[in-house]
């Protein structure tokens, strides 16, 4: 991750130095809780144009493309932490129920 990312919202550009819980907060409208936190640190340090060189896997929440598209919509290709951390969510939600199970997940598995 450079020292410098940039969120891109639908009117606005933002350049962020680092993603701390305060900007976090922010970008996510307040929201994001410290489980999903937690996973998207770990899975691209809170990047969302993060690219995976061995997959499709993009963004904060390292999504595949066949799962973006899935639950994101025409948004899939998106560097708006938001409507990756909705999609994030809807995935979530779908296979382990809530961001802690799928935290416990990744912590016993490296990956969610």
């Amino acid at each position: 991750m450079s020292n410098r990312d940039h969120l891109t919202s639908s009117s606005t550009t933002q350049t962020l130095e680092t993603i701390d819980s305060q900007r976090l907060a922010v970008a996510s409208g307040g929201a994001m809780s410290s489980d999903a936190q937690w996973i998207m640190m770990h899975e691209s340090s809170g990047n969302p144009r993060a690219q995976n060189a061995h997959s499709t896997a993009f963004g904060a929440f390292q999504m595949t493309i066949a799962n973006r598209k899935h639950y994101m919509g025409a948004d899939y290709a998106s560097t708006d932490l938001n409507k990756q951390y909705a999609g994030a969510s809807k995935y979530v939600t779908e296979r382990y129920g809530n961001w802690h199970n799928a935290r416990t997940f990744w912590q016993n598995h490296h990956w969610y």
